[in-house]
C-alpha cells in the first residue's frame, strides 16, 4: 500500500512539475519578446528554476544544519553544467537537425558565472564561508540583477503591454515547482528505499537528477518550441547557477561562520563544473559532440564517485 501510495504521488508530483515546466517556457517565450533573453533567462527563468533549492537553503540555514544548505546550493551546478546542457544540446540537434548558436548578450550570463567561480576559489584557498564573502557573493549577485534590471527596464518602456499573461504563466508555474518538487524527490527517496536501490545510487544520481528535474524539463521545452529557445534555456542555466554560487553562498554566510575544509569535494566540483560551463558557452556554440561529450563526462564523475 505504501508503495502505491509512493507511485501515485510520483506521478501526480511528476505530471505537475512537467505542467510547470511547460508554464515557465511558454512565459519564458514571450517575455523574452518584451524584455529581451538576458532578464527572461538569466534573472526570471533562473530565479524561478532555483526556488526549491534556495528555500531549502533559507530553510535549513534557519535550523543550523549549514551542510544541508551548502550541498543544496552548490549540488545543482555539476549536474546542469554537464548532462543539463548536453541534453539541450542533443535535443537542439534532434529537433532543429543543427548546432545551437545563442542569440543576444549572453556573455553578461558568461563573465559574472567567472566571477562567481572565482570567487568560488578565492573562498576555498581561505577555506571560510562567513559575513566577510557573504557581502562579496551576495554584492555580485545583486550586481548582475541590477544590471540585468536597467536593462529590462529599458525595454519594458518599449513593449510595455502584454506583460500580463507571461508574469502569470511564470508565477503560477513557479508556486507548481515549489510544491510539486518536494513531494517528487521524497517521493523518489521513499519508492527507491522501498525497492532497495543502494543508498550511494540514491544520493549520487536519482535525487540530484530528481531535484534539478524542472529546470531540464523547461529547458528541453523551450529548445523543441522554437529554434532560438535553446539560448533562452541556456542562458536560464547560468543565470540559476549564478544566483546558487554567489546568493545562496550569501545566504549561509550570513548565519554562520561555517569552515569549509568537510565541504572542499563540493566545492572543488561545483568550480569545475562553473568552468566547464564557461568553456562550452564561451563562443556561444554548442554542438552535437560536445553535447555527448557533457552527458558521458556526468555519467564518468559519477563513476569515479563511486570507485573512490
Amino acid at each position: 500500500m505504501v508503495e502505491l501510495n509512493g507511485i501515485f504521488t510520483l506521478l501526480v508530483s511528476f505530471a505537475s512539475l512537467a505542467f510547470a515546466s511547460e508554464l515557465l517556457a511558454m512565459g519564458a517565450e514571450k517575455l523574452e519578446d518584451k524584455l529581451g533573453q538576458g532578464i527572461a533567462g538569466g534573472i526570471v527563468l533562473g530565479l524561478m528554476t532555483a526556488l526549491p533549492e534556495t528555500l531549502i537553503v533559507i530553510e535549513a540555514s534557519v535550523k543550523g544544519e549549514y551542510q544541508v544548505a551548502l550541498g543544496s546550493a552548490l549540488g545543482g551546478n555539476v549536474i546542469l553544467f554537464t548532462l543539463g546542457i548536453g541534453l539541450v544540446g542533443l535535443t537542439h540537434w534532434s529537433r532543429w537537425k543543427e548546432n545551437i548558436k545563442m542569440t543576444g548578450d549572453y556573455q553578461v550570463e558568461n563573465k559574472f558565472l567567472l566571477l562567481s567561480t572565482v570567487i568560488m576559489i578565492i573562498i576555498v584557498i581561505f577555506e571560510k564561508l562567513n559575513f566577510i564573502t557573504s557581502i562579496i557573493t551576495g554584492g555580485t549577485y545583486i550586481a548582475y540583477f541590477i544590471y540585468r534590471l536597467k536593462q529590462g527596464y529599458k525595454d519594458s518602456i518599449k513593449n510595455s503591454k502584454g506583460l500580463l499573461i507571461p508574469s502569470f504563466e511564470i508565477g503560477v508555474g513557479g508556486i507548481i515547482i515549489v510544491i510539486a518538487s518536494n513531494y517528487f524527490v521524497t517521493s523518489i527517496s521513499c519508492l527507491s528505499n522501498s525497492l532497495r536501490v543502494p543508498a550511494i545510487w540514491l544520493s549520487l544520481v536519482i535525487t540530484p537528477i530528481a531535484a534539478e528535474l524542472e529546470e531540464k524539463i523547461s529547458a528541453i521545452r523551450l529548445t523543441m518550441r522554437r529554434k532560438q529557445g535553446s539560448s533562452i534555456a541556456l542562458v536560464s542555466f547560468m543565470g540559476s547557477k549564478i544566483e546558487n554560487s554567489t546568493l545562496l553562498l550569501a545566504i549561509i554566510g550570513g548565519f554562520t561562520s561555517l569552515s569549509m575544509l568537510s565541504s572542499l569535494p563540493e566545492l572543488l566540483a561545483a568550480i569545475i563544473a562553473n568552468f566547464i560551463g564557461f568553456s562550452i558557452l564561451y563562443d556561444g556554440k554548442l554542438g552535437k559532440l560536445e553535447s555527448i561529450i557533457l552527458v558521458l563526462s556526468y555519467f564518468a564523475m559519477i563513476f569515479i564517485t563511486f570507485i573512490v
